[in-house]
């Protein structure tokens, strides 16, 4: 099995394509927003004929008003993994958000991590009307290493993270391990400036492919902009734009902040992993050693 990672615009999905071409094999999506149905433009999901080309699992299996978690991810991934398995082909996991790739490939025992009802509850209830970020702050004076792996935004991981460093302390020193998936990693780490640029392409390229339309249909259906498939990067801008609180040119200046923020936050969580051999697509082609690794 492949495990492509690295940051958001890298070209980790283009390198992935090429890959499932020379394998004969099947994408398994780590990416907890390309999950949502509807929320095609803003993810910067595969296209329609890509995935005619080549078969892709874990998109597009759950609606945005629907609350997504990694338990469940992991449970439905390991089981896209014993169906291509069963067709004898060969698995590439790809995708930027780590909490995924990890729960899949590290075996992470996700109901290992403890629960307290009460300390929940309490959380949940300081998070109403707080300023944002609030939470984020007091998550980072608890486990700064967990506090740099979640974007502030999404509430429900920074409450569910308090929870945890309240109850037991660092989140890190509270999983698991179950049996891990032996995998080819490859990571993706282009130069800073490269792939800034990248993203403010990308987050421009979005405006021109219709992603204001699909906010507007997305407020249509009264999707709360407080749920987690909410938080994808944008959405929270290209909506106030859509209202006539900011114009588009703003609305695409901080989109791609975020973006970049939410990049410097993926290279936290996987430079940690020693097994990811991380190359430079702006000057190596990474797929020829990935095709080798894999033989």
């Amino acid at each position: 099995m492949i495990a492509i990672v690295g940051p958001t615009a890298s070209g980790k999905s283009a390198l992935a394509m090429r890959a499932a071409d020379a394998l004969a094999g099947e994408i398994v999506s780590a990416d907890s927003r390309q999950i949502y149905r509807g929320m095609d433009v803003g993810t910067a999901k595969p296209t329609r004929a890509e995935r005619a080309r080549v078969r892709h699992h874990l998109i597009d299996v759950a609606d945005p008003g629907e609350r997504y978690d990694v338990a469940r991810y992991q449970r439905e991934a390991r089981a896209a993994l014993a169906e291509v398995r069963a067709r004898g082909r060969v698995a590439i996991v790809v995708g930027g958000t780590g909490l995924y790739v990890r729960a899949l490939l590290d075996g992470l025992d996700l109901a290992a991590l403890p629960h307290d009802p009460a300390v929940r509850a309490r959380i949940e209830a300081e998070a109403v009307g707080a300023r944002a970020g609030v939470l984020h702050a007091r998550l980072e004076a608890l486990d700064p290493l967990a506090a740099a792996r979640v974007d502030p935004r999404n509430v429900r991981r920074v409450i569910r993270y308090l929870e945890v460093a309240t109850v037991a302390g660092r989140i890190s020193d509270q999983w698991r391990r179950g049996p891990s998936v032996p995998a080819v990693r490859v990571g993706l780490r282009p130069p800073r400036a490269w792939l800034s640029a990248a993203i403010e392409e990308r987050t421009r390229r979005m405006v021109a492919d219709g992603v204001l339309a699909e906010a507007r249909e997305l407020a249509a259906r009264g999707i709360d902009a407080r749920l987690p498939s909410m938080s994808a990067h944008g959405y929270v801008h290209w909506l106030a734009h859509l209202r006539g609180e900011i114009d588009l040119e703003t609305a695409v200046a901080r989109t791609a902040r975020d973006v970049r923020a939410y990049s410097r936050r993926q290279m936290t969580w996987f430079k940690r992993d020693p097994l990811v051999r991380w190359f430079d697509p702006t000057t190596e082609d990474p797929l020829p050693a990935l095709l080798e690794a894999a033989a």
